[in-house]
Order: C-alpha cells, then sequence, then structure tokens
C-alpha cells in the first residue's frame, strides 16, 4: 500500500542518525529531492535521491553518480556538531564524517536488466555503492507490511491536523499508514481501497473534532467498519484523538466512544503520535 516516496521518506530514520533534506536542480530544470544521512556514531556519510517518472530514466540515473549531484550535496554538509549522551563526550562535528559511497536511488522508473546493469556499472567504476529501488521493490515490499494505523479524518481537517499527524508517524522507524493522500492511485474504487486499509491495518485512528462529528458521509462509514471490524475480532482497534470537542459531544456521536482513552490533540503532533506508535505495537 505504500508507495515508493513513502519509502524514501521512512527510510531516513534508521538507527541513530541526523538527515538534511533539500532538492537538487539537474537539466530542465527537473527538482529531484535528496536526503543526506549523517551518521555520527560511524563517522560516515551517505545519501538517498528520488527520481520521479520521467522519459529518460537511465540517462537521469547516470547524471546523477556522474555528474556533480554528489559533490554538491555533500558541500552542504552542514557546520553543526552532536554530542553524545555520556559526560565528558567529544563532540563530533559534521564536517568531520567521510562520505562512504553508498547511494541508495529510489526510483518511479522500471528499468531492464540491460539498463541496470549499466547503472551498477558505472557505479562500480567510481567505486560507489548503489542499491536502486524501483516500482516492482516497492511492491513486493508493500506486500509484506501491514500499516500500522488508518487515519479517519474529515477532509476539512486534513491540513491543519491529520498531514502534521502523518509526518510525525513516519518518522518513527518502520511506521506505515493508510492515509488517503498517500495510498490511493489514481483510478483506485474507493470504497473498496478504504475498506481494504481498514481491515489491513493494526490500528485505525479517528481524529474527532467538530468536523469529524457532524460528518454523516465517509468518516462515518469509516467509523461503522472498524467497530464492526472489533466485534468481530473482539479486540481493541479504535485510538481516538480528541481535537477541540468535549465529552459530550463525543457522547452524543457514540456513548461507548466518550470511555475510550483517547490522546489529546493539545499536546501536539509530535507526542500524540508517538502515543499511537506505542499502542499499535503493543
Amino acid at each position: 500500500m505504500a508507495k515508493l516516496m513513502d519509502y524514501f521518506l521512512v527510510d531516513k530514520n534508521r538507527e541513530m542518525r541526523v538527515t538534511q533534506s533539500s532538492e537538487i536542480t539537474a537539466r530542465g530544470n527537473f527538482k529531484i529531492p535528496v536526503q543526506m544521512f549523517l551518521d555520527f556514531s560511524s563517522g560516515a556519510t551517505y545519501l538517498a535521491f528520488y527520481l520521479a517518472p520521467v522519459s529518460d530514466p537511465l540517462q537521469r540515473s547516470l547524471d546523477l553518480i556522474t555528474g556533480n549531484a554528489v559533490t554538491s550535496v555533500l558541500g552542504v554538509s552542514g557546520g553543526f556538531e552532536i554530542t553524545g549522551g555520556f559526560p565528558d563526550t567529544n563532540p563530533i562535528k559534521a564536517s568531520s564524517l567521510k562520505f562512504c559511497g553508498r547511494i541508495y536511488l529510489y526510483s518511479d522508473n522500471v528499468l531492464s536488466e540491460q539498463d541496470l546493469g549499466t547503472l551498477f556499472g558505472v557505479a562500480k567504476e567510481r567505486d560507489l555503492l548503489l542499491e536502486y529501488y524501483g516500482p516492482t521493490w516497492a511492491a513486493q515490499w508493500s506486500q509484506l507490511e501491514r500499516p500500522l494505523a488508518f487515519i479517519s479524518h474529515d477532509g476539512r481537517d486534513k491540513e491543519s491536523i491529520a498531514k502534521p499527524l502523518v509526518a510525525e508517524l513516519l518518522k518513527f522507524p518502520g511506521c506505515t499508514v493508510w492515509y488517503d493522500e498517500y495510498s490511493l492511485n489514481l483510478g483506485d474504487h474507493l470504497r473498496e481501497s478504504i475498506e481494504k486499509g481498514l481491515k489491513e491495518c493494526n490500528k485505525c485512528v479517528l481524529l474527532l473534532t467538530k468536523n469529524f462529528l457532524t460528518n454523516r458521509g465517509w468518516t462515518k462509514e469509516e467509523f461503522n467498519s472498524v467497530f464492526t471490524r472489533e466485534l468481530v475480532e473482539k479486540a481493541n482497534v479504535v485510538l481516538p484523538v480528541w481535537c477541540g470537542v468535549s465529552r459530550e459531544e463525543v457522547y452524543e456521536y457514540s456513548p461507548g466512544l466518550a470511555n475510550r482513552f483517547a490522546a489529546q490533540w493539545t499536546t501536539g503532533a509530535a507526542t500524540v503520535a508517538r502515543q499511537i506508535y506505542l499502542a499499535s505495537n503493543a
């Protein structure tokens, strides 16, 4: 269910590392997102690029490893420093980290075996350790994953609540979510996709706002579906988040829901995301 861009964003959270996100401009004013990983524990730096669909994927990929993309990104490694958690630990400057030659290329383009051979051959000649993650890899990996949480929300709360929460959840290692903007592709059957997401996710997060409580459309359908799943599986699936609503308003919507322990949006997106992540993995 996750897309290649989701993996590009989530994979930056491997272990204890600092990441700088930016983008480079290739020929034709084409923007390529890039993540630079600063691994202070091993003293190494490595890179990840995301290549959107293009008409010449092999040439674009070759440009990334033969042009000045790598050196230009490494040139802005940052002047900050980090100190370990023990007393009297010497700080480590970002500029002291060495590029290890590792490059992860996330590409929404299908390359033939011959093209991949050419790409890896050129990378090897330049002493680069290249990993290529394409659509087939993303589809196979996605089949092995069960999304952590389904984010049920009113569309009017997408920008102010749903998006910030999803952004925080994706910071946790291996955390994938079912969220309409990331999980639906053009042409998907909406009801089938939503019902599939509701069945497959570990938990269903209800973003209870005044908009949600007055919505008698999709959010009500999702609410009814997830409670049906609870009855069938005899398990707690719902994780409610109260966003500017009172206990009386929630009770009016669903008496049983008002008695559930809920996360409070007033504590901030990061805190709520942590609570959801811990509850989903319990």
